[in-house]
């Protein structure tokens, strides 16, 4: 089979591209570079079966000429999260209309899409653990942080749409926080990342409100095969599915666990508390993130295979 990702070079998509080659799958991959690293592919780049290309997921020409003969469609780039000092138009921009754009590409040569969403769309729902048939509670307009949750709801809905009336085949995964070594150590790649990466340089640590907030984070490799069984699946054509790890834990206590894989005792550094109206304005930070995996274990099999605390340690290992 041979199958299209874009944003293949981001931390999801090289994880993914790895572990589709092992299968004998072929992988056509696009990325700008622009967040994604050449180098998180480097075990995928000389691969007979790897093919990269080097430029926007808006350039319908371009995804059309290399889709087309494609098996299956996974749409991993996106413009994420911006703060309330940075613009909200690529984010929506880009979203939205590389969405369409693969959309009416795989209504043309019937192929398959597996469209990345994200736990950012269950918005301020305060019923936990997060189901996929729960309704959807967004903040406000005028807060740009929401920009991203609503790119993405919006490109559930089409999603949907073109597989009720076009009969696209289209499975939705809302993925919840991964990290690995791949990640983007920048706010835009998660606390985990940035928290390693402050520690190890014996930097300030900063932490986005009063780190009592809590997220379910799992190593990305866990997502990758979450992916693929969704990939292979003939039971999640029309469907919305949870994938990530369902061990929920504070901001705070996940720096603890990190100091403590580094040995660092964190009564000796520096710790700052940003408020949450400092940097994203009238955005109120979501408080729990939890996923009800039950879909995802039904449908796919699926059950996330590396413990929070091991997810770290591998990561930890693999910068030495």
């Amino acid at each position: 089979m041979k199958i299209l990702i874009t944003g293949v070079a981001g931390m999801l998509g090289s994880h993914l591209s790895e572990l589709l080659l092992n299968k004998k799958y072929k992988v056509i991959g696009i990325d700008n570079l622009l967040v994604g690293k050449i180098s998180s592919l480097s075990n995928c780049i000389n691969n007979k079966n790897f093919f990269f290309y080097k430029f926007d997921v808006r350039k319908k020409t371009k995804l059309e000429k290399l889709s087309k003969n494609c098996d299956a469609i996974i749409h991993l780039a996106a413009v994420k999260k911006v703060s309330e000092s940075q613009s909200s138009f690529d984010t929506l921009d880009v979203n939205i209309n590389s969405t369409r754009y693969i959309l009416d590409i795989a209504k043309k040569y019937k192929i398959k899409v597996i469209f990345a969403s994200t736990s950012d769309v269950y918005g301020t729902s305060n019923k936990i653990p997060f189901n996929e048939k729960q309704d959807i509670v967004l903040g406000q307009s005028l807060a740009k942080r929401w920009s991203y949750a609503v790119s993405k709801l919006y490109c559930e809905h089409l999603c949907y749409c073109f597989y009720k009336d076009f009969k696209v085949d289209i499975t939705i995964l809302r993925y919840f926080g991964g990290f690995s070594e791949k990640s983007s150590f920048t706010w835009s790649g998660g606390h985990i990342p940035i928290f390693i990466k402050q520690l190890k340089n014996n930097e300030k640590i900063t932490i986005h409100g009063d780190g009592k907030q809590t997220r379910s984070m799992g190593h990305a490799s866990d997502l990758a095969y979450g992916t693929y069984l969704a990939l292979k699946s003939k039971k999640t054509n029309g469907k919305i599915i949870n994938i990530g790890n369902n061990e929920e834990q504070t901001v705070f206590n996940t720096l603890k666990l990190i100091a403590k894989e580094l040995g660092i005792n964190l009564k000796k550094r520096k710790i700052k508390f940003i408020p949450e109206k400092k940097i994203f304005g009238n955005y109120k930070d979501i408080r729990r993130r939890k996923p009800d995996l039950s879909l995802a274990k039904k449908i796919l099999g699926y059950k996330p295979k590396i413990k929070l605390k091991d997810a770290i340690r591998m990561v930890l290992n693999n910068m030495k």
